[in-house]
């Protein structure tokens, strides 16, 4: 009876005990679910935190709190594209952190995300200015623009790298995308960094080149300042087409072809087949072996030009490969034709001189009078004095005479688009309601 007894106290006890350990497990996972809780909550915030330090510029500031969201949410594609920012504009970052950090970082975001394209953009400005990067920046862009064809900042980002390249022939879809992007105030401000990537391609560029280093001193020659922003490109990407291409015509513009020919040759042995059959690379040959005389050549490299893309450089490439090495002057003309039925056509007065040789070679003494005639119609509006006046004009855009100078060069020319869009903004000033001039960061693809 007695063991009985205990065996039933003993079997309390632990009975007791057992419940005691119950509760104090309970107790100890409440309290570990609400510091987790607690944690996780701190945690969720530190998003909107540095969402409000970045606003203040604070980007120093802004890693801890964004650092402790990414423990929880490690993808999340709006707070990897704020780290990126971070990273590349706290600059108590070493450089090389910065760089690849954020692109890491940027790389996390797919493209269906909704920051998708701006997460492109974003790469890109990274590849452009602080790896000199064009060719893998031109990529990110593409992307970009693929996801959102309505992003301005990836068209006007576009219109600035081809820009960068010399290809300033290149860049009117990009220019007339962002015109119509941008809000009606700012468009005066687009017609008038279209005006300075046609006609002061070196000072529309003069701010960016300063940016990222290129332009050393105030004095520095422009020339010089493009070529070490194009050897810098090259040296940056040694494997890719336009660095070579856009350096050889820079020695070409300085009537150094031998320099050029032997900078193509050495780039044989660094891009594949299929990149030196890339148009830009292709036309820049023909231009370098038309001044070297080296005919065979030329005609060689325009076999290599791709059915895909043959528009304006094209029809100039051939133009001058059958007057200059295929003696076939009637067909020169027709491609020339071609080519300055699209701009920068209207002021390419040496492509017409080009036409008026070639009609004087067939026999066509009238057709070739009348084209020297329209050349230098167009030699008369490219007069310096007339440019230097107006591009200092248009510094002020609330000027009606200014922009009524800029209005008539267009309408000069042909060009009723642009003239229309100086018509409105002169139409605008003279009511009162003047676009302003604002410090245009836009220019430069930075908005």
């Amino acid at each position: 009876m007695a063991a009985t007894v205990a065996a039933r106290q003993d079997r309390s006890a632990i009975a007791r005990s057992a419940a005691t350990t119950r509760r104090w497990i309970l107790a100890v996972g409440a309290l570990a679910l609400l510091i987790l809780g607690a944690a996780a909550a701190w945690c969720q915030r530190g998003l909107a935190a540095a969402h409000a330090l970045a606003r203040h510029g604070l980007w120093t500031e802004v890693h801890a709190p964004l650092g402790r969201f990414l423990l929880v949410h490690p993808r999340s594609p709006a707070a990897n594209l704020l780290c990126a920012e971070a990273l590349v504009k706290d600059d108590s970052q070493p450089l090389f952190r910065r760089i690849t950090e954020s692109i890491a970082r940027l790389e996390r975001i797919p493209d269906r995300a909704p920051e998708g394209a701006q997460a492109r953009i974003a790469t890109a400005r990274i590849q452009l200015f602080l790896r000199y990067e064009p060719s893998a920046a031109w990529h990110s862009l593409q992307r970009a623009l693929a996801l959102d064809p309505g992003s301005l900042e990836a068209n006007l980002l576009s219109w600035r790298l081809l820009e960068l390249l010399g290809r300033i022939d290149d860049v009117e879809p990009f220019f007339w995308r962002s015109y119509e992007l941008s809000p009606a105030a700012d468009r005066p401000l687009r017609l008038r960094e279209w005006y300075a990537s046609q006609f002061f391609p070196q000072s529309s560029l003069a701010d960016l080149d300063t940016l990222m280093g290129f332009r050393q001193a105030p004095s520095d020659p422009p020339d010089l300042v493009e070529g070490r922003r194009l050897q810098r490109f090259l040296r940056a990407e040694p494997d890719q087409p336009w660095n070579h291409a856009a350096l050889a015509r820079w020695f070409l513009s300085r009537a150094e072809p031998d320099f050029s020919r032997e900078l193509l040759n050495r780039s044989r042995d660094l891009l594949t087949d299929e990149q030196r059959c890339d148009p830009f690379y292709v036309a820049t040959e023909i231009d370098v072996c038309c001044e070297l005389g080296e005919g065979e050549q030329a005609r060689a490299a325009l076999e290599r030009w791709p059915s895909s893309d043959r528009g304006r450089r094209y029809d100039l490439a051939r133009g001058r490969v059958l007057q200059e090495a295929g003696d076939d002057p009637a067909g020169a003309v027709t491609a020339y034709d071609a080519a300055l039925a699209i701009w920068p056509g209207p002021v390419d007065w040496r492509t017409v001189t080009r036409v008026a040789t070639c009609l004087a070679r067939t026999g066509d003494e009238a057709g070739a009078a009348a084209r020297r005639e329209e050349a230098r119609r167009i030699e008369q509006l490219m007069q310096e004095a007339f440019h230097q006046q107006l591009f200092r004009g248009l510094a002020n855009l609330g000027d009606p005479a200014v922009l009524s100078d800029a209005e008539a060069f267009y309408r000069g020319l042909g060009r009723d688009r642009e003239a229309d869009g100086w018509a409105a903004a002169r139409a605008v000033v003279e009511r009162g309601r003047g676009p302003g001039d604002t410090d245009s960061q836009a220019s430069d693809g930075r908005q």
